[in-house]
């Protein structure tokens, strides 16, 4: 079955696209099932895409309608058997209108200055049909000088934009930038690398195309060079209070702040979302759980093991930047500590394996509320802490996370057409080390407790932890002006047991007025274990609550370098030095 898009924007203030898909039928189909995404790999939630559709008509291509019905959300048949046409044919056109108005990755936004399209939010397909060899023309106002993407050129001649993708699958997998973004790219391996950055930036001094290069050459080496691709994409958005990534099989769409690149901790960070999405080409779009591809794009799709596509990825994006230069071994172990902190401070681990977590990622993770972390656990967070005391423990065992990355990618190459379950997960972990599998899948299948004194210690680290004696109440704040309101009680807490609600607002403190400057300042305000009366709004209604301050729990302070030659030997690739570089300035 054959198939053509046209994608169409002329007047992109409106953040519409216009889709025709030109398609070739076999002659004994009397029907066939049309349907839009209703979610994005890489992105476990339900998004229903098609709630954004304007319109949709279905024609011959010389113009006679075609009978066509909506089946259900997102899904629309067309009938040819009892069409009512003077000239019937194997050839039909499908023309809808999208509205495209959302910037995020798992998205497309479309306005006078740019289009980023994502393929799953406005490319219909074909049930039961994964359209081999489909063709894609793009459309667009003059202005528009530039067409970044993976896809496959095409075009014959200077001013057309044709491309091609394996089949259907690929064709989703390939975001698309149009406008006048900045590009710009480099060579490795004997392949071409492109940039594309839309958006705005303050001043800096960082040297993107160099430190990327240097992250590319990093991950590569942990994968002996093997690029499975021909050419690579990284594409970027720039914008206030933007951060997000999503992995592709050729390219990766990236979001970040871009005032924020002079700040030397947030442009760290900034690389690590590099290195993570690029770190996914291999493990995810290649390694993956058996569950993710081929995709059912209309309903969820559950894996337990999102610890594995994840929290491996969130353990080596950190440890490539520091592999590659880009920080210092400090900067590094401050992620760590930071991700650690977040962990304990997590009441949710309680209840939730990183299992549990993976397979409840589309009502949890991507679904996050008030309550989300008094009853789940990120298996980003927990999932990359997990894979390094891993990795610590086979450091023990004269091994590491890298020898289990090779195994994957070998594993990946005997069978590249099917993914990896949890059975063959651990007996390649077993052919590693068998003595470290039962702790690993104790980690991965229960919430017990994670030793990581131990863990850091192998590695010539230490926890330092403080203790605090100041008052805790155990409530994150947010604020309408000068008015504070309970926007997270965690589990436990003194807040939680004296019956405060996400959602109330403080008005009264033992008879005074409570402001954002209070919430602020509770530590000096207010003493441990002494009784206060609390006045909070809820619900058009006052309600007299006693809060007793405890002490506030201890948080990690520093992950301290005890010995500096085991540590680094103990964050090194299998041992070898760090690649030489001189990391830019920010």
């Amino acid at each position: 079955m054959k198939a053509h898009y046209v994608v169409t924007i002329d007047n992109p203030e409106q953040n519409v696209v216009k889709i025709t898909l030109q398609v070739t039928r076999p002659k004994d189909r009397k029907n066939l099932i049309l349907f839009l995404p209703s979610w994005s790999p890489g992105s476990y939630l339900m998004r229903e895409y098609a709630r954004h559709l304007r319109w949709i008509q279905v024609q011959q291509s010389n113009g006679e309608v075609l009978a066509h019905r909506q089946i259900a959300k997102g899904q629309w048949e067309v009938d040819f058997e009892n069409s009512q046409v003077n000239s019937p044919s194997e050839n039909f056109e499908v023309t809808y209108l999208m509205y495209q108005n959302e910037l995020t990755v798992r998205t497309s936004h479309i306005n006078t200055s740019h289009a980023f399209l994502h393929g799953p939010t406005y490319l219909m397909g074909i049930k039961g049909e994964n359209l081999p060899g489909p063709t894609i023309e793009f459309r667009f106002p003059p202005l528009w000088s530039k067409l970044s993407t993976g896809l496959k050129d095409i075009s014959e001649k200077r001013g057309t934009f044709l491309y091609t993708a394996d089949d259907y699958d690929m064709l989703l997998d390939s975001p698309v930038e149009i406008g006048c973004q900045e590009t710009d790219g480099f060579m490795f391996n004997g392949k071409a690398h492109n940039l594309a950055f839309y958006g705005t930036t303050y001043p800096h001094h960082s040297n993107l195309k160099e430190d990327t290069l240097q992250i590319v050459k990093t991950v590569a080496m942990h994968f002996q060079n093997d690029l499975p691709y021909d050419d690579y994409l990284f594409l970027t958005h720039f914008g206030p209070k933007l951060r997000g990534g999503l992995e592709h099989h050729n390219s990766c769409a990236l979001q970040f702040d871009g005032r924020k690149l002079s700040n030397r901790k947030d442009y760290v960070s900034y690389l690590s979302l590099i290195a993570h999405e690029y770190f996914h080409l291999w493990n995810v779009k290649r390694i993956r759980p058996q569950e993710l591809g081929p995709f059912d794009y209309l309903n969820e799709n559950y894996t337990s093991m999102l610890w594995l596509a994840e929290g491996l990825t969130s353990l080596m994006d950190d440890l490539m930047v520091y592999r590659s230069g880009l920080c210092t071994l400090e900067e590094y172990l401050e992620q760590i500590r930071a991700n650690l902190d977040a962990y304990f401070w997590t009441p949710g681990k309680k209840f939730h394996s990183l299992e549990q977590s993976s397979f409840n990622a589309w009502v949890k993770l991507y679904r996050p509320d008030e309550n989300s972390k008094n009853s789940s656990i990120s298996y980003y967070l927990k999932g990359g802490l997990v894979f390094m005391a891993l990795h610590s423990m086979l450091l023990q065992k004269g091994k590491s996370v890298d020898h289990l990355v090779d195994a994957l990618w070998a594993h990946y190459k005997d069978r590249p057409a099917k993914g990896v379950n949890k059975s063959e997960f651990y007996e390649i972990l077993g052919t590693l080390d068998p003595e470290v599998l039962g702790s690993f899948s104790t980690m991965v299948e229960t919430t017990e407790d994670i030793d990581f004194e131990t863990c850091f210690r192998q590695m010539g680290c230490r926890l330092e932890w403080f203790e605090s004696k100041v008052p805790f109440i155990g409530i994150d704040w947010e604020y309408q002006g000068d008015r504070a309101f309970a926007k997270m009680v965690y589990l436990d807490s003194p807040a939680f047991k004296a019956g405060i609600n996400p959602g109330d607002e403080i008005v009264f403190l033992n008879g005074l007025r409570f402001l954002r400057e209070d919430a602020a300042d509770l530590i000096s305000i207010m003493e441990v274990h002494k009784p206060y009366e609390v006045l909070v709004a809820r619900m058009g209604k006052v309600e007299r609550v006693e809060v007793i301050p405890s002490v506030a729990p201890r948080s990690l302070r520093d992950i301290v370098v005890v010995d500096r030659a085991r540590a680094e030997e103990s964050f090194k690739y299998r041992g070898k030095p760090i690649p030489p570089h001189i990391p830019s300035k920010a």
